[in-house]
């Protein structure tokens, strides 16, 4: 187990000549529909596959080099596995939208009597479908971690969904996974402050400005031209700093899972990557395992060979 995943990919990161100019770059690219996103998610985990070789380099100069042909197969396969995945809690969301829909319909033939039951029951399966959604969330997202990296590493999208193998590597290191998921939450609740903190800066400028441009009079009969070209013209500021924030909250989240995606080909790096044969075969540390678990069996002596008659 590696100590220092997020500390170790931000030096990668801030060490890379032009990171930033790379993140406002890959933000654009991630609003054009579906091509961007898959893109974004090639790029960034190509640079991962690197690092869990054993390959050492800043970020990849061209976002679109494209150097070992698998930017755009990469790309889709990441997409392709975050789907499925995400289909878990869904599933479990549609199954608790349909149970409290048909719970309703019960109690409700029962007359107002019956409306305290539905009231518990809807309490006490809200509960339990929320921590059952929350649960399968977090699971999915470790699965899809994992997934994403084998695939990364072997090129196939059938290696991103061989559950064994995955769970064999989550349970040989699962802290590390822990600790890249809470400093991304960690990241992300500080970046969702400071961007909430501007975006009400912005909301009370606006209005602020507005006042002022009326005379904080804001009856027909005494707004004149000029007061409604003030208005026009903030309304039109208004709404491109709208854009602005929504660019910048792109581009944090694209700089948050930079530093996700890159912790994680440190994480898979300790399983010895190099020394992978194929996708089917055991990895190193379940070599070792099983020759450990081989070792610690008690020696049977095979005992004198039968006398002949």
């Amino acid at each position: 187990m590696q100590a220092g995943y997020f500390k170790t990919a931000w030096n990668d990161v801030k060490n890379s000549e032009g990171w930033f100019g790379k993140v406002l770059l890959l933000a654009l690219i991630a609003l054009i529909p579906i091509f961007g996103p898959i893109v974004v998610a090639g790029y960034l985990f190509g640079w991962a596959r690197d690092i869990a070789w054993g390959i050492h380099g800043p970020l990849p100069k061209h976002v679109f080099g494209n150097e070992d042909g698998k930017l755009y197969s990469r790309g889709f396969f990441v997409l392709v596995i975050g789907f499925v995945f995400a289909l878990l809690p869904w599933v479990i969301e549609l199954v608790w939208a349909f149970i409290m829909g048909f719970g309703s319909l019960t109690f409700g033939h029962g007359g107002m009597g019956n409306w305290g039951g539905m009231f518990m029951f809807g309490g006490l399966l809200t509960l339990v479908f929320t921590a059952l959604t929350v649960a399968s969330a977090f699971i999915a997202m470790m699965f899809q971690w994992v997934g994403a990296m084998r695939m990364s590493i072997y090129g196939r999208l059938s290696a991103g969904f061989q559950f064994s193998k995955m769970w064999a590597m989550m349970r040989r290191d699962f802290g590390g996974l822990i600790r890249i998921f809470g400093m991304s939450i960690l990241l992300s609740l500080i970046l969702s402050l400071i961007l909430y903190a501007v975006f009400f800066i912005l909301i009370f400028a606006i209005v602020f400005i507005g006042i002022f441009a009326t005379g904080g009079n804001l009856r027909a009969d005494h707004l004149d031209g000029n007061v409604f070209g003030w208005i026009l013209a903030f309304g039109g500021l208004s709404v491109v700093g709208m854009l602005l924030v929504s660019y910048v909250l792109v581009a944090a989240v694209i700089w948050i899972e930079m530093l996700v995606v890159r912790a994680l080909g440190y994480w898979t790096r300790q399983f010895d990557v190099p020394a992978w044969r194929g996708q089917d075969d055991p990895m190193p540390f379940e070599l070792h395992e099983a020759a450990a678990r081989q070792a610690q069996q008690p020696y049977h002596h095979p005992g004198p060979p039968p006398s002949g008659h």
